[in-house]
């Protein structure tokens, strides 16, 4: 049998020369070195180039372990690039990918291009809430990245989404959001044109969706009505009706009572002759009513100016702010009572019941 590495002939039951296996580690260990020491250093590109040379020709090294340890050496990058991320970042990215004998589509072998480029993106754009840069040269910068490292529009969305969601919860911790950075966030997702007002739904619960919230409840404070009509909603909004906030994959309990009549007999049973029997006392009954909660189903839950609606595939209920009573909020959802002696308990599941309770508390004033 040959040895892989050096070509000559090795051992019946081995592939490769022990000496020869331990050069090719060394001659891998070097390249990742080397690597190393451009992306995270300030080592020329020259010395790379240099190198890969030198373990191809001494350390048995094909084309295909150049390319492996260029995508490590890129993974590496991902993870320990600094953020933000400046311009010199992308000009060791460009200098390698115009330089280095190693093809965009070896390097993107197992996504590790698009994974940079999504580090990438989002180092920029918080290189507008960390540093400061306007919004024109982070836009300028992005294009930079595209050109080099492309991303689909999903993808950029994502990212964008991402960095807002991280500001937003920076912002958010010390529980208030201040007029200047809610301008900030909102320069920032409007710049970048980022679907806050229709979040998809990973970032239901998140600090984008709880600052979006906060601003609308400040606009309802200051008797400003901010909604909506958005196309394609599964329901007919009544006149002047408009959409402030949705969610999505609700679950909504609705109580079911069952009533039953239950009897007993009381007084004495008396034999009279055989067979006969005379039973004194008369039958005394009373109703009884159970109550369990059934779960209707899983849809969208819609808060308007006028009621809260919830559809599922199943079936639609609308509930007017005039006809709830009160509302009991939990960790995971709220529940709420109508008016009237025989209205029933309703419990919507997988939403944050402080949004609805403020909400209502302002619409209902």
């Amino acid at each position: 049998m040959k040895c892989r590495y050096c070509g000559k002939s090795a051992s019946l039951f081995s592939r490769a020369h022990s000496e020869c296996e331990e050069k090719h580690k060394k001659g891998m260990a070097l390249l990742q070195a080397s690597l190393s020491g451009f992306f995270l250093g300030s080592d020329p590109v020259g010395d790379v180039i240099r190198i890969i040379g030198k373990v191809k020709a001494d350390n048995y090294l094909s084309q295909e372990d150049v390319e492996e340890c260029c995508r490590q050496g890129f993974r590496h990058f991902a993870d320990m690039m600094p953020m933000p991320i400046t311009k010199d970042h992308l000009q060791k990215i460009d200098t390698f990918i115009r330089n280095v004998d190693v093809s965009a589509a070896a390097l993107n072998k197992d996504d590790d291009l698009k994974r940079l480029a999504m580090r990438l993106y989002e180092g920029v754009m918080m290189s507008y809430f960390v540093d400061g840069e306007p919004m024109w040269k982070v836009e300028k910068r992005l294009q930079l990245v595209a050109s080099l490292l492309p991303l689909s529009p999903s993808a950029r969305e994502e990212a964008g989404l991402e960095v807002l969601d991280k500001a937003a919860g920076k912002f958010l911790a010390n529980g208030l959001i201040s007029s200047q950075e809610q301008a900030q966030l909102d320069e920032f997702s409007n710049t970048l044109q980022l679907p806050v007002s229709n979040l998809p739904q990973k970032y239901g619960a998140s600090s984008i969706a709880k600052v979006q919230q906060a601003a609308i409840l400040r606009q309802l404070s200051q008797g400003i009505m901010p909604t909506f009509r958005p196309l394609g909603l599964p329901i007919m909004l009544t006149r002047g009706e408009g959409v402030i906030w949705t969610y999505d994959n609700v679950t909504m309990h609705q109580e079911k009572i069952t009533r039953e009549w239950r009897g007993g007999h009381h007084g004495l049973t008396i034999r009279v002759m055989k067979g006969v029997y005379y039973r004194t006392g008369g039958i005394k009954g009373r109703p009884v009513e159970t109550s369990t909660m059934e779960t209707v189903g899983t849809g969208m839950l819609l808060l308007t100016n006028k009621n809260i609606w919830f559809h599922c595939d199943t079936r639609s209920v609308k509930i007017p702010h005039t006809k709830i009573a009160g509302m009991t909020p939990y960790s995971d959802g709220i529940e709420i009572h109508q008016e009237g002696a025989k209205a029933q308990r309703q419990l919507f599941q997988g939403l944050d019941s402080w949004f609805i309770l403020n909400l209502l508390s302002y619409i209902k004033v």
